[in-house]
């Protein structure tokens, strides 16, 4: 037992033989040495035919029966005759009333398809219209990202084409570009980074302020509920009729206010009207004064 157990171990261990030691070349493999082997492998070429007694003995009757047809020549190589347009033309019939005569359709067919219709129509009535269509058949589009030109490339026979993609034929690029990160990005992509969240962030206080302005109009800007137009006209009423208020109309002067020096003049105008009012009212003050100390006793 031991004996063998040396055997084998002494077989592991020592040098395999060229046989199975994979890939061999000449050089490592011993001279001579694939004349003793029986291999198997394939030949892509076509094998040139074996020259045997009876291949000779073809060729010599052959010869035999070329001497005796007495045909010394060689042998002429076929060729299409080529055919001038001139006589293709006169072949062509010109005639187009034989293209009328086959369109032409067959009364009779023509009656009973019309028959065959108004059949139909009534064994469809008399089963309540249940009519069955046929199955729709799905169209099967193959599309394909392959080129349209096969290129000859080295590459494994045992490979697909669709494996030899490149990654833009595999997954569309981005609209916006590709995607960089951080350390990737220049400059002036940082730049349009932060002018797009610039104006996403106005965008946003804008949307705010109108929310504000609109809660507001319609609590009535006091935190109170917002009056009707009812309301308000009959509270004008009764402040006007009171006298303690007055309704200014402004009849055209929204129109000329386009320009500012429009504006500063009408401005001008108003201070000076109110100037005045205020000195008559400090004229009328005095007068009433003086008439006052003068009717004292």
């Amino acid at each position: 037992m031991a004996k063998q157990i040396e055997e084998l171990e002494n077989a592991a261990l020592s040098e395999k033989p060229w046989q199975l030691s994979g890939e061999v070349t000449a050089q490592t493999r011993p001279e001579n040495s694939m004349l003793e082997e029986d291999l198997a492998f394939d030949q892509a070429s076509r094998a040139a035919p074996a020259i045997t007694e009876e291949t000779t003995l073809k060729l010599e009757d052959i010869i035999k029966q070329r001497i005796k047809d007495q045909v010394w020549d060689d042998v002429v190589r076929k060729e299409k005759p080529k055919e001038e347009v001139f006589e293709y033309k006169k072949r062509l019939t010109l005639d187009h009333e034989k293209s009328k005569q086959k369109e032409e359709e067959n009364p009779a067919h023509v009656e009973i398809q019309k028959l065959m219709d108004t059949l139909f129509l009534k064994l469809d009535a008399l089963s309540n219209f249940h009519f069955t269509p046929k199955p729709h058949v799905p169209e099967v589009k193959v599309v394909s990202n392959l080129p349209s030109i096969a290129m000859e490339e080295v590459a494994p026979v045992n490979v697909s084409d669709g494996t030899l993609l490149a990654p833009e034929e595999v997954k569309e690029k981005n609209k916006a570009g590709d995607i960089l990160g951080d350390s990737e990005k220049t400059l002036t992509d940082k730049k349009r980074e932060r002018r797009k969240k610039k104006i996403m962030k106005r965008l946003k206080i804008q949307e705010r302020e109108k929310r504000q302005k609109l809660k507001e109009a319609m609590r009535g800007g006091d935190g109170t509920k917002k009056k009707s137009k009812g309301e308000v006209e009959q509270t004008l009423k009764k402040l006007t009729k009171g006298g303690k208020a007055k309704i200014l109309t402004n009849d055209g002067m929204d129109k000329a206010l386009r320009s500012s020096q429009a504006f500063f003049s009408q401005l001008q105008d108003q201070v000076k009207t109110q100037v005045k009012g205020s000195k008559g009212q400090t004229a009328k003050k005095k007068q009433k004064k003086i008439s006052a100390d003068k009717l004292k006793l």
